[in-house]
């Protein structure tokens, strides 16, 4: 699960990438012992970024519990075009959505106590709330990068949905330009 996780796809990290190499392209030409720096920083925030959220969910699935949602309730923020994942339940939609975009604010209570979960998207149905009891550590199952299922032994079936691998290739492809970028541009300037 944690590579799941390493290799999901994340527009704004190439998005990042991008505006690292294009906006201030000019600098990097007129200083360019700043090229290895560039591509080290990128690479240490993605890395970085990417360890700090496995952690957050690796927690809640090491120990969690299903909560029981109290109640939900939403608000627009703004209206787009994005990829989202819905949860109904255990089953997670994930897909292309044109509209309003919500922040709901869901109620839920674990280990007799109460306790909220924000969640960015579409309005909160009926999604399953894992959280922790001793911490406030809480996910709906359509934050997490695979489709995920309780077994008979108490523990979860994980699988990942269709459309990841090609954004797993991507991932793969992005942080090996970054990693080579680093490597060339050291070797360049120092050898």
């Amino acid at each position: 699960m944690p590579v799941t996780g390493a290799l999901q796809w994340d527009w704004r990290e190439s998005y990042v990438v991008l505006l690292a190499f294009v906006v201030p392209g000019w600098l990097l030409v007129h200083v360019p012992v700043l090229v290895p720096a560039v591509f080290g920083a990128l690479l240490a925030a993605g890395v970085g970024m990417r360890v700090r959220r496995i952690a957050e969910w690796w927690t809640v699935l090491r120990s969690g519990e299903v909560a029981v949602v109290d109640s939900a309730s939403s608000t627009s923020v703004g209206a787009s075009t994005r990829r989202l994942s819905h949860a109904t339940g255990w089953r997670v939609h994930r897909g292309w959505f044109t509209g309003d975009i919500t922040e709901s604010v869901v109620s839920y209570t674990i280990a007799g106590e109460q306790r909220r979960l924000e969640i960015r998207g579409l309005p909160y149905t009926s999604g399953i709330v894992l959280a922790h009891p001793l911490t406030p550590k809480a996910q709906c199952v359509s934050d997490l990068p695979f489709d995920l299922r309780p077994t008979d032994g108490g523990r979860w079936s994980a699988s990942v949905p269709e459309k990841f691998w090609p954004g797993a290739c991507a991932t793969v492809g992005l942080y090996g330009f970054l990693v080579v970028g680093a490597v060339i541009s050291a070797r360049h300037l120092w050898f």
